[in-house]
């Protein structure tokens, strides 16, 4: 934890972790189709130590947006 972060609290900022998209070929082979691995990830992140919060929950989302 950040000096600053235990003085003043964190300071939270929305992030998302896309999935990544992989290219492969279809019946054919000839025509290339993409293909998510995994889902979208909402997460809250301290913008200035890193820490983060995976499962935020809605109090916490307000608390950010105000």
């Amino acid at each position: 934890m950040n000096f600053f972060c235990r003085i003043l609290g964190h300071t939270w900022t929305h992030r998302t972790e896309d999935p990544k998209v992989s290219w492969n070929t279809g019946k054919d082979l000839v025509q290339l189709h993409p293909t998510a691995s995994g889902e979208i990830r909402l997460y809250l992140q301290c913008h200035r130590c890193g820490e983060r919060k995976d499962n935020p929950t809605r109090e916490e989302l307000k608390a950010v947006n105000n």
